[in-house]
């Protein structure tokens, strides 16, 4: 083994030692905890963190500022920390098999499509495409509005926007730059619209689509939190839009974080996704 070639060996070793350290602390790992723990020099850990940061497999948290700062005590302290970055969280995502979430998901859709006597599915985000995963629908609508496999459209489809709103303002800027399609008359067409509905799920945690894709359907969404991985799944309500405009909208927005809520319980516990 040739002496650059170990020397190659050596550095993707300190990367995993790092990378395995940042995904035991979801919070964020300052500076000067990487440091400790790694037992290296300010400046071997300086070059660690900005080539994993360069690939997108570590974010930077916090305010900007010194990394020599940090105390190493996680987020929360106005310091900078750092975190597992997108390419990493994609990567955790897609281990995941999809028949283990069929069967995961499939008691909290059942009770949720029989509390409104309206579809409920759940959605996944692959790639930079948002699909439907699992589909249960009540007995009176046997045929469903959607289908396991349907591409969500990123500007209109409420368990899109549940989902992508949780994602970074530059993957934002990439998945908007295509044409976005008037698909009905109320369809969003302008990216900055839609960053606009975006940033308003964020505040609220629910995600509407209002006629959007097809007139006389509604649908709302609300996205499911997962440690290290983050939201790329959302749990929605589908249905004739008079009906749900017949039912109460403070107890579906409830009901739905409620399910998105018991979905991400379950699906931590049972894909072992680290909680420390």
């Amino acid at each position: 083994m040739s002496e650059k070639t170990g020397e190659g060996r050596d550095l993707l070793e300190r990367q995993l030692q790092l990378l395995e350290l940042v995904a035991r602390n979801p919070d964020g790992l300052g500076f000067s905890g990487l440091q400790a723990a790694l037992d290296l020099p300010k400046a071997s850990v300086h070059r660690l963190i900005a080539g994993l940061v360069k690939a997108d497999c570590i974010a930077v948290g916090g305010p900007d500022g010194d990394g020599d700062s940090e105390t190493g005590d996680g987020a929360g302290r106005g310091r900078k920390v750092y975190m597992l970055g997108n390419r990493i969280r994609r990567l955790l995502g897609s281990a995941v098999d999809p028949q283990q979430i069929v069967a995961l998901s499939q008691t909290v859709l059942h009770r949720l499509a029989e509390e409104f006597k309206e579809s409920a599915f759940l959605s996944v985000l692959r790639g930079d495409r948002v699909e439907t995963a699992v589909l249960v629908t009540p007995a009176k609508d046997a045929h469903g509005f959607v289908n396991p496999g349907r591409i969500m459209p990123a500007h209109a489809a409420a368990s899109a926007k549940a989902i992508f709103a949780y994602r970074d303002e530059a993957e934002w800027d990439r998945i908007l730059k295509q044409e976005l399609p008037a698909l009905t008359d109320l369809t969003l067409t302008s990216p900055a619209a839609v960053k606009s509905e975006y940033r308003a799920v964020r505040e609220s945690g629910i995600a509407y689509c209002r006629e959007e894709i097809d007139r006389g359907l509604m649908g709302i969404a609300a996205p499911l939190h997962l440690p290290q991985i983050g939201v790329i799944y959302a749990v929605s309500i589908v249905g004739p839009s008079n009906r749900i405009r017949e039912h109460d909208e403070q107890q579906l927005e409830a009901s739905l974080i409620r399910a998105a809520g018991e979905l991400s319980e379950i699906f931590t516990a049972n894909l072992r996704i680290d909680r420390a």
